[in-house]
């Protein structure tokens, strides 16, 4: 569903403004406040959950100074936030391990040693610092991207709409719901049970959106790592 078709549904739905043609560039009020609530509920749901449709992976290579620029890790420019657990040394196949600032100074200042299997890190001043650290190692990390807008060919994201054309890359209704609810609030008008339209098509999404591990009673999955052939020789 593009911004044009969002917009043309709230707009009917809501019977606030009349149909519009085009959404950008369009000086009309109810379209300017439209749009701007369609951006408001794209950016609250972006912080809202770790949505798999804006999950990215990125793996860099360490030069062994052991500080690197958020910036230089992230190189799409759209970091919003790191999914935790997901900090991999995969030259070495052993996990980051992530400290505080008291244990960095540890690291950094006490007699302690960092030689050893562990690599730890940190980040501060959107720099991420790594002890010890290593040349041309490859370390991965997941995270959040800021861009939940995409072209119509899936292939162009953004943070931010710029033609009618533009997709979003959350399920359309919820979104709807979002800026049907804000709008006829904005307005002073009754919007109780489209709160909770909205609310309860995010939590319906939240839960729907990835495959779920069974952890109930049955549940024995055991991973194991070994080669199809060879075991025992």
């Amino acid at each position: 569903m593009s911004l044009l078709t969002i917009i043309q549904n709230v707009t009917d739905e809501t019977g606030l403004g009349e149909t519009p043609v085009t959404i950008i560039g369009n000086s009309d009020k109810y379209v300017k406040k439209c749009l701007a609530l369609l951006n408001k509920v794209g950016k609250e749901l972006v912080s809202m959950h770790d949505w798999q449709a804006i999950s990215k992976e990125e793996t860099f290579v360490t030069d062994g100074t052991g500080d690197y620029l958020r910036s230089a890790i992230f190189t799409d420019g759209d970091f919003e936030r790191y999914v935790n657990n997901t900090d991999w040394d995969r030259s070495n196949q052993r996990k980051m391990q992530l400290v505080t600032p008291p244990e960095w100074q540890i690291i950094k200042s006490s007699v302690s040693t960092t030689v050893g299997i562990a690599r730890y890190y940190r980040e501060r001043g959107n720099t991420v610092y790594i002890e010890p650290d290593a040349s041309g190692d490859t370390v991965v990390f997941e995270y959040i991207s800021n861009q939940w807008i995409t072209d119509t060919t899936g292939v162009t994201s953004k943070s931010a709409f710029t033609v009618d054309t533009d997709l979003i890359k959350f399920p359309e209704y919820m979104v709807e719901l979002g800026v049907k609810y804000k709008l006829k609030a904005g307005e002073g008008l009754p919007a109780v049970v489209e709160q909770q339209e909205y609310m309860d098509e995010v939590n319906k999404n939240v839960g729907y959106e990835t495959p779920k591990r069974n952890l109930g009673r049955n549940y024995d999955y055991k991973f194991t790592n070994l080669p199809d052939t060879g075991i025992g020789q």
